[in-house]
């Protein structure tokens, strides 16, 4: 269903993820989620679409699982870029500093962050802080991988909004309005996810992003499983439940809150 009917956006209470009876969050329906003026028709349980897409449709799908990643990806950039420039200038009067741009890489061939070296971001997105080259990059198999389950692609908007609260921080430090480190450091990651909850509660508030049936699964159900793991672990990123909360706060509390809080 779309945002505001149906009872209200199900993002906002809280999806299902892993964890049975530790996960404080219900569960909803399969489905997806999608960019407003979706073109490819669907609704309730279809794909996510994104205005004026090019790319043809197969039973209701993308002939091209990595086309239909890196159209989303674009779409996203261009939202996120415009929330956080008019939001930055609202809240403190400052220019967001955007992204140069997104790339993508499958596997362990990432490209060093500032032509330094760096480490093996298999499954994996990041920002990099480089001053000369600062950039949102993401293990393209990785993010297909996710369609298996979450066809609309709601774990790719996650996601890059999280590195784009990466962008936000780097902001941040540089108008000396945050610290320069979080201590302890897996704050800044929990703040990343709390800033991804004030661009989605805003997108889809104003319909820049429609969600529907699943997205609060897929979303609450990676954080939930980017609890752990390798490039996940408590001490980097939070808590299962500290990442779900983070990004509820944010969804609910807005931007001050979490610069106040994280």
């Amino acid at each position: 269903s779309e945002v505001g009917s149906g009872g209200g956006s199900e993002v906002s209470r809280g999806g299902g993820g892993s964890g049975g009876a530790s996960d404080p969050y219900g569960t909803t329906e399969g489905g997806t989620a999608r960019v407003a003026d979706d073109q490819y028709g669907t609704t309730g349980g279809g794909t996510t679409g994104v205005a004026d897409d090019q790319y043809g449709t197969t039973g209701g799908t993308p002939t091209s699982a990595e086309q239909k990643v890196l159209h989303d990806a674009t779409q996203v950039e261009n939202l996120l870029n415009d929330f956080w420039t008019q939001e930055l200038r609202a809240q403190y009067g400052v220019q967001f500093d955007t992204p140069d741009r997104y790339e993508y890489y499958r596997g362990a061939t990432n490209a060093p962050c500032g032509g330094e070296g760096g480490r093996d971001a298999a499954e994996n997105a990041y920002y990099c802080f480089a001053e000369t080259d600062e950039y949102v990059a993401f293990d393209l198999d990785w993010f297909t991988s996710y369609l298996d389950e979450h066809p609309g692609g709601a774990t790719t908007f996650l996601i890059l909004a999280h590195e784009w609260g990466h962008a936000v921080q780097d902001t941040l430090i540089e108008q000396q309005i945050h610290p320069e480190e979080w201590n302890p450091g897996y704050l800044q990651e929990l703040h990343a996810d709390c800033l991804a909850g004030v661009w989605m509660e805003d997108a889809l508030r104003r319909g820049t992003v429609i969600e529907e049936s699943g997205d609060a699964d897929a979303i609450f159900g990676f954080l939930w499983e980017a609890g752990s793991g390798p490039w996940f672990a408590p001490g980097d990123h939070g808590t299962k439940e500290q990442r779900q909360q983070a990004f509820s706060d944010g969804f609910a509390k807005g931007t001050d809150y979490c610069q106040t809080n994280y």
